[in-house]
């Protein structure tokens, strides 16, 4: 999925396509959330083999993602793997994720580590700052740096594969899940709109029995930032999403969330809450703003918390096949 993403999509299209699959199956999609610099029309001329889907607005990540999968998995598809644009995979690396996910079958969603981009070689170097901020972090829960005394969401140690991390969720940078796990689990919950979708997703599969992890030995080549750094978007989109994550998270009581979400109001209206920082009056505006989201959401909000309760009664009983293909 990519918006305005042009100057990245050789790379990211050039390594994918030159991946070792031998045996596999790869079909690659491309989800155009309303581009302005010609991406399509770029990737049909030098890149006919790739299917591209059009959207006609920018409908957010959660949805523009969520039209890839929904294509890759009605055309048959037993894993997706989400790759943001500017990516650059590795020649072995489509191979060591279905390899891993067909060795280990209770494992629903997986990522590779992420090093800093290279223009010129798929080699792998440094960590970026999203690999380093996920190992200092950890097994912890996703907002274990404003609340640490909560568990960890980690499956027990018990029947884990080797060389894996079962960090609070895979980014959808690069986001490697079973076909299976979205037809029973659902794809990305499109309130969210930006930020926060893949979070919920890991933390629904792990509700349903499905493992997550980040795989260590294995990597892809991530920019990062994106274009919205530093903008009033960025900083209204992840406020209230983490609201309205943690609202929806069965797994927190009451208490304790009063008081996480009192500690993020006062930071928030300050200016220097999760998105960047801003004035204070800029950031009490902000704050009204994702609040008033908020409380029109209340009742999807209810909804949302006796679905996730659902959940694991629902698939607790669900066998997990092995898969044969890529999408």
């Amino acid at each position: 999925m990519g918006t305005n993403e042009r100057r990245w999509l050789e790379p990211c299209l050039a390594t994918l396509l030159d991946s070792d699959i031998a045996g596999i199956d790869l079909t690659i999609w491309y989800v155009d959330n309303d581009s302005q610099d010609g991406s399509t029309a770029f990737i049909e001329d030098r890149f006919p083999q790739v299917r591209t889907i059009q959207n006609q607005s920018n409908v957010g990540f959660a949805r523009a993602n969520n039209i890839g999968m929904r294509a890759a998995v009605d055309d048959g598809a037993d894993y997706v793997f989400l790759v943001n644009p500017d990516t650059r995979t590795p020649n072995s690396l489509v191979r060591e994720l279905t390899e891993f996910m067909e060795t280990w079958t209770d494992y629903g969603v997986v990522g590779p580590m992420q090093y800093e981009y290279d223009e010129t070689d798929t080699a792998l170097g440094a960590y970026n700052d999203w690999s380093k901020s996920a190992l200092r972090w950890g097994e912890r829960h996703a907002f274990a740096g404003d609340w640490p005394d909560h568990p960890s969401p980690a499956s027990p140690p018990e029947g884990r594969a080797p060389a894996t991390l079962e960090h609070a969720y895979v980014q959808g940078a690069a986001f490697f899940v079973r076909a299976a796990l979205l037809r029973t689990v659902g794809l990305f919950d499109e309130v969210f709109h930006t930020y926060y979708e893949e979070t919920d997703l890991c933390r629904r599969a792990r509700w349903a029995g499905w493992r997550v992890a980040l795989l260590l030995d294995v990597g892809i080549q991530h920019f990062g930032g994106g274009g919205t750094a530093g903008s009033s978007y960025r900083r209204i989109q992840m406020r209230r999403n983490r609201y309205y994550y943690l609202l929806t998270d069965i797994d927190w009581r009451p208490l304790p969330m009063l008081r996480l979400t009192s500690r993020w109001l006062k930071d928030d209206l300050r200016g220097r809450g999760v998105g960047g920082s801003t004035s204070w009056w800029r950031g009490t505006w902000e704050t009204a703003e994702a609040m008033c989201w908020l409380v029109h959401r209340a009742p999807l909000i209810r909804a949302r918390r006796r679905a996730h309760r659902r959940l694991g009664k629902q698939t607790g009983g669900y066998a997990r096949p092995q898969a044969r293909s890529v999408r």
